[in-house]
């Protein structure tokens, strides 16, 4: 599953590799790519539509989507972590589909027999691909929520900084990658994953959701991350609640998030806290 490591021998490693001059050594520890073909079936109990999408760079992507109510212009899309592939986010996002709204799974070069490898900027430009998919799909007056786990909502923050979605949602995202690293190694490293700054430049509503008992991402980074965002933006804190979303839970959660931004009330939202969670706003 997706998780940013803080263990001394990874980063020395990640160090070492990057005063080298090996930057797509480096990135493979980033990323952990996992370049394995998706047998969605594994996956899903119901059966995705494939997806094709061409990105502005000429490669061919595979995703999945489910369509939504026709008369529905609400769009989700599901960006996964590190190490993760497209097929454990189907698993993620098949839980988002029942509610009118239609569903992608965003896949990325180098994850799940995609071409290409991994980089910020390749992964900038996949997410927007999809992006353009999905006003292809739905219609140029599709609302846009992107919902992104960990890495994922690193890709989720910067593509929404950089074209116009109607909301976005991360699940357990940290607020820089060189806060995962020992002092002078950050600094280095080829992919910043500054979320902090991609944050201030979103003009959509921001949701957060963060687990108190998050081994990967500390609350410390995901308060970072809550007083960097320039738009309405709410925190939902779970108790006890780790890295990877437990989605029969979250889902009905995120599905209300889109229709509290849709309908104006996000100041209202959740209509029921869950008992013990904390909701922050701004």
């Amino acid at each position: 599953m997706s998780h940013f490591s803080r263990t001394t021998a990874s980063w020395a490693i990640a160090a070492t590799l990057t005063l080298t001059g090996c930057a797509s050594a480096v990135r493979e520890h980033i990323y952990k790519a996992d370049e394995t073909q998706i047998d969605i079936a594994r996956w899903t109990h119901v059966r995705p539509q494939s997806l094709p999408v061409r990105t502005a760079d000429g490669l061919a992507l595979t995703g999945y989507y489910w369509p939504g109510d026709p008369m529905d212009r609400d769009v989700i899309l599901f960006f996964h972590g590190r190490g993760s592939n497209q097929g454990v986010a189907a698993r993620y996002a098949e839980h988002l589909i029942g509610r009118g709204d239609h569903v992608i799974v965003v896949s990325y070069r180098g994850f799940g027999g995609n071409p290409g490898s991994p980089t910020q900027a390749g992964l900038m430009t996949d997410g927007r691909a999809y992006v353009d998919r999905a006003r292809q799909l739905v219609g140029s007056n599709a609302r846009i929520f992107l919902v992104g786990h960990s890495l994922g909502g690193a890709v989720a923050l910067h593509v929404a900084a950089t074209v116009p979605v109607a909301g976005v949602v991360t699940l357990s995202t940290f607020d820089k990658l060189t806060e995962s690293a020992p002092a002078g190694v950050g600094a280095l490293l080829p992919d910043k994953w500054n979320n902090l700054d991609a944050a201030t430049k979103i003009g959509a509503p921001l949701v957060m959701m963060h687990g108190t008992a998050d081994d990967r991402v500390d609350m410390g980074q995901a308060a970072a991350l809550f007083a960097a965002a320039r738009s309405p933006t709410d925190w939902l804190i779970a108790p006890g609640a780790g890295h990877n979303p437990d989605m029969t839970r979250i889902a009905p959660l995120v599905s209300e998030a889109v229709e509290a931004v849709v309908s104006g009330a996000l100041g209202r939202y959740p209509a029921a806290s869950p008992a013990g969670w904390d909701i922050r706003r701004k």
